[in-house]
């Protein structure tokens, strides 16, 4: 299927290529964007694009989304006519952020040292840069303050893994298994960055050596398992938690069940306020958004941009406006809906105290690379929870688990 997909592509652009070649460029450009929340980036961009290039017309299009998949990008692919530019969530744009398709901008977009680095990283194939990160929502590990004051132990930013294990034996002691250190889940795939974020706890990494095989059993995924199963044997996790699915876990922390947890800060309110209407909680409790311990890495989900390679001076212009989508002003607005600026110099406008923390997170200990913008990540994520369920089971050791996840992965991003 992946080679299917490339070899279409190569056909679709070559012949898009080729007839372009045979008449003057147009002075315009289309845009294909998913819908836009409160700040109009894309009227934004269109506006200063035509400072720069006044006889350039920008054309856009909002992409379908009835069933959340790329149908509306895919169809113009098919009849030739991709747009210059894609703007949608990461995990619909990553399937055309690859050489046969996507410019490389390392030589179009004048603003690329205001990034983060970690934030580039993972949009880079063979060293060229293929794409552009908006904004996006990260998480972090939420600390029930109230649990913490109750077992009078105090978190701090800096935290490591053994002040962790000293946090969940207190709250061992304290309740006796009616409420646990973390929360675990294992029965499907939703909700895997949660656990995903200990991994790099341990320093392991999905693909520290590209994106030709996964490094995450070398590089301390074994480690990763043996916590989870020394977790599950001291009573820090429920002991259902191989069976238990992600909203089951959320739920557990709403409820002031669990003491600290991966979260995303806009679950907060949601959570404690569905467990308030099911009467399994009486008042919102306190919480803190802090990082995983060791200085872990952490998950942010965004949209991306993606610039389809002509070959014409369309390729200019389109660069242009993926530059303007996403500068300091526009990031900086987009942030006001509670997403987390990728850049240095854009402010973060957010009230939300919870995306404060998690802003804090993201700049302090950066982001973590699970592939969400490759190819093959829908292929990939699926591989997890089956051996999950066996660490959690303690069915098989850390070794062996680490070994058949490798396996499974690197199976399936070459399908």
């Amino acid at each position: 299927m992946k080679r299917l997909f490339v070899v279409m592509l190569v056909i679709i652009v070559a012949g898009f290529a080729f007839g372009a070649g045979e008449h003057e460029t147009p002075k315009e450009i289309t845009v294909l964007h998913s819908p836009l929340g409160a700040f109009d980036y894309i009227e934004y961009a269109t506006e200063k694009l035509q400072e720069d290039f006044p006889d350039v017309e920008v054309i856009t299009m909002q992409a379908d989304m009835s069933d959340g998949s790329t149908l509306t990008m895919d169809a113009q692919l098919a009849a030739g006519t991709p747009p210059n530019v894609y703007v949608d969530f990461i995990g619909r744009t990553s399937k055309y952020l690859v050489p046969e398709y996507a410019l490389p901008l390392d030589e179009y977009i004048r603003d690329l040292d205001a990034y983060l680095p970690s934030a580039l990283e993972s949009y880079r194939t063979d060293g060229k840069l293929l794409g552009l990160p908006q904004p996006g929502g990260a998480q972090g590990m939420a600390v029930n303050m109230d649990i913490m004051r109750e077992i009078g132990f105090e978190p701090s930013f800096d935290w490591k893994l053994e002040d962790f294990i000293e946090m969940a034996e207190l709250v061992k002691a304290k309740y006796g298994g009616e409420k646990w250190a973390t929360g675990m889940f294992a029965a499907n795939q939703s909700g895997d960055y949660i656990i995903n974020n200990w991994f790099p706890v341990f320093g392991a990494e999905w693909f520290a050596d590209g994106y030709g095989y996964t490094t995450i059993a070398k590089t301390g995924g074994a480690k990763t398992y043996e916590f989870f199963q020394m977790l599950m044997e001291n009573g820090y996790i429920p002991r259902d938690s191989a069976s238990m699915n992600d909203s089951e876990s959320y739920m557990q922390f709403g409820s002031g069940d669990i003491a600290a947890m991966g979260f995303f800060p806009g679950w907060v309110e949601v959570y404690q306020t569905s467990a308030i209407s099911q009467g399994t909680l009486d008042t919102p409790f306190d919480v803190h958004f802090y990082p995983f311990p060791n200085g872990a890495s952490t998950y942010i989900s965004n949209s991306a941009i993606v610039v389809h390679e002509t070959g014409t001076e369309q390729d200019v212009w389109a660069a242009r406006f993926a530059e303007y989508v996403n500068d300091a002003y526009s990031q900086s607005e987009q942030s006001r809906a509670h997403v987390i600026p990728n850049r240095d110099d854009a402010e973060m406008l957010s009230d939300s105290e919870y995306v404060q923390q998690t802003a804090d997170i993201v700049v302090q200990n950066g982001l973590m690379d699970v592939g969400l913008t490759q190819p093959f990540f829908a292929r990939i994520r699926p591989q997890h929870f089956p051996v999950l369920q066996k660490v959690l089971n303690l069915e098989v050791t850390p070794e062996e688990a680490i070994a058949e996840y490798a396996r499974r992965i690197d199976e399936a991003m070459n399908q």
